[in-house]
């Protein structure tokens, strides 16, 4: 990513961030301006052109958005075209970023959001028929959508729901295993939180996972949102990745060492 679309991010989060009154209704409304922007070149890259003034491309968006869309839906678009990108492929890419951050924003707090998104992967990975069916280049977007409402519209949030349609519409070349790590990670950096990847031989219980959230909060000084991934692999204890750490207390590190000692 290239330092004037990390800016731009960091300067259109801020305005996320100071945005109230938002809906889960305008969320949509946010993602379907992205996806008409950029489902038109001509207009993506006139909203991304440097050689064009930041002031006409923040006329253009309240043209062409701003009696369609909520208040805070166009007040987050124009922030946006006001900004200098470093490409239009990350232009592109930020403007979905935007959407999952309003979506996180508008509907807080949500503390399983990213929990919410991580259980929609581990079902996806276990069955390969329906990770290939949602990632086929083949497949229209409105069905890969309507699979993921069908499959999961009763199991997981309204919220976790339109991220998901969202991401599996519109992939942009990436995998789903990629594109959700990718939002869950936005989304805890929303709610001013790390995300830690926690290999567990078998789901943790409630309370296990509230004071793995404390210990960890306390070790790294922030809150942290927990990606649990099951691998029987591991037999028991517990592997934490968060960032370049990894606290490694599982039965597989244990036994591996044992047999290090005595090769």
């Amino acid at each position: 990513m290239g330092s004037a679309t990390t800016q731009a991010l960091t300067t259109v989060k801020r305005e996320i961030d100071r945005t109230t009154g938002g809906t889960l209704a305008a969320a949509r409304q946010l993602f379907d301006a992205v996806d008409a922007i950029n489902a038109t070149p001509a207009l993506r890259g006139e909203l991304s052109h440097a050689g064009i003034s930041a002031e006409q491309r923040r006329a253009l968006v309240q043209r062409l958005f701003a009696d369609r869309v909520a208040p805070q839906v166009a007040t987050i678009l124009t922030a946006a075209a006001g900004e200098r990108w470093s490409n239009e492929r990350e232009f592109s890419v930020g403007l979905q970023e935007i959407g999952v951050r309003a979506v996180a924003h508008f509907t807080a707090p949500n503390e399983r959001l990213g929990q919410e998104l991580q259980e929609f992967l581990q079902v996806v990975t276990a069955n390969p028929e329906l990770e290939l069916s949602l990632g086929s280049r083949l497949g229209s977007s409105d069905a890969k959508a309507a699979l993921v409402r069908r499959l999961f519209g009763g199991r997981l949030s309204d919220a976790a729901i339109t991220i998901l349609e969202h991401l599996v519409a519109h992939p942009g070349g990436r995998r789903v295993r990629r594109l959700v790590d990718w939002a869950t990670a936005i989304v805890a950096d929303q709610a001013d939180r790390q995300v830690a990847t926690v290999q567990v031989a078998k789901p943790l219980a409630s309370e296990q996972l509230r004071k793995l959230q404390l210990g960890l909060r306390k070790r790294f000084g922030r809150p942290v949102a927990i990606n649990q991934v099951v691998d029987p692999a591991i037999i028991g204890g517990l592997r934490v990745q968060l960032g370049d750490d990894v606290i490694d207390d599982s039965i597989q590190a244990k036994l591996s060492h044992l047999r290090r000692q005595f090769a």
